[in-house]
């Protein structure tokens, strides 16, 4: 009769806590790599395009200006002729920035706000007739060492995310 040796297969534990640990310290270098401050501000950014749009459509839309106000280093409001402020989307009067954003230093809005006419021409105070906007007017939004600009160009309002 012949005798079969089998050879244990399998982990120890010491092979077993090896593994954990490596699997820790890659999913440690993922986290850390992980883009989700910069999509965030990516979204945020969008978002505050879209509502400068959507201020630009009611004015349009009704034949009187609508104005977007920064109101803080983080809110902003759209307000229409008198003053009183609109409900955005999610059912608010302000919309405030996500937790680490903030608005940087704006470029050619020295009121803080961008306003539109009945024509959807901006202008950059509540006056009547006003400044119209001369020049791309720039709205910066920082969140950990980056910036996404959203920029409205003069005559059109056009507006777009850098």
């Amino acid at each position: 009769m012949k005798m079969e040796v089998y050879k244990n297969s399998g982990f120890s534990i010491i092979e077993l806590v090896l593994i954990i640990v490596i699997i820790g310290l890659l999913s440690i270098s993922v986290f850390i790599k992980w883009p989700g401050l910069v999509i965030n501000l990516g979204a945020q950014a969008e978002q505050l395009a879209n509502d400068i749009r959507y201020t630009q459509s009611l004015s349009m839309t009704n034949g009187q200006r609508y104005r977007l106000v920064i109101a803080s280093s983080n809110t902003y409001q759209i307000l229409n002729n008198s003053g009183t402020a609109i409900k955005l989307a999610m059912g608010n009067s302000t919309m405030t920035l996500n937790s680490g954003i903030t608005f940087g230093t704006l470029t050619n809005l020295p009121n803080n706000l961008i306003a539109f006419d009945g024509n959807g021409i901006p202008y950059t105070d509540t006056g009547n007739p006003g400044t119209q906007l001369s020049a791309t007017a720039t709205i910066p939004l920082v969140g950990s060492g980056n910036t996404k600009n959203v920029s409205i160009s003069p005559q059109t309002g056009r507006t777009i995310v850098q």
